[in-house]
């Protein structure tokens, strides 16, 4: 039987023919996201545990605790020990989802426009016939392009759930620079 599952709490709750299995398997994923992501990006680098081990300068058998464990048993110090050892740096966002989602929207656009900056000043330090700069200049049309493409998925939405009011001819006719006075795309101070 060639049966295939969208999820492997799916395919756990096939498996132990037991439908409520699915829903204990999702929320034991949901519990383990940094341990299975500190996992996945150690096998991703091709370290071992004991090479994270030496790195964070412990006996394998830590490491072994913290990938065995969950993430409410993870502390601070594994977590950025761990991190270290990976060569990774760590960003941590606190969304509160009590704000509006355009809100939390612009903190998201606030910090992806800081690290595209940051890769502008390092094409600027390297120059224009490097092979970083040219790598750096692809990515910023990669980025560009597919945050279009979302942005319109996305936009394409609204007609459906909120009534757009038609505009006439004339609010859309663009002044003297060429500029359409009456955009909706113009930028209020957020």
């Amino acid at each position: 039987m060639n049966t295939k599952f969208k999820t492997a709490a799916a395919a756990a709750a096939h498996l132990a023919d037991d439908p409520s299995v699915e829903q204990r398997v999702k929320e034991e994923i949901c519990r383990n996201s940094v341990v299975t992501t500190l996992i996945e990006m150690r096998v991703e680098k091709g370290l071992t545990q004991e090479q994270i081990a030496q790195s964070m300068e412990c006996d394998a058998s830590v490491i072994s605790r913290i990938e065995s464990g969950n993430d409410r048993q993870l502390k601070w110090a594994d977590i950025t020990g761990y991190c270290n050892a990976l060569k990774l740096g760590m960003n941590i966002m606190f969304v509160d989802n009590s704000l509006p989602a355009a809100a939390r929207i612009h903190q998201c656009v606030l910090k992806i426009h800081e690290d595209l900056e940051m890769l502008a000043k390092l094409a600027t330090e390297v120059g224009t016939e490097d092979t970083i700069a040219q790598e750096i200049n692809r990515f910023y049309r990669e980025v560009l392009f597919n945050f279009l493409i979302r942005f319109k998925k996305n936009h394409d939405l609204l007609p459906a759930t909120v009534k757009v009011p038609a505009r006439s001819t004339a609010e859309t006719e663009p002044d003297e620079k060429g500029d359409d006075k009456n955009s909706p795309c113009e930028l209020t101070g957020v």
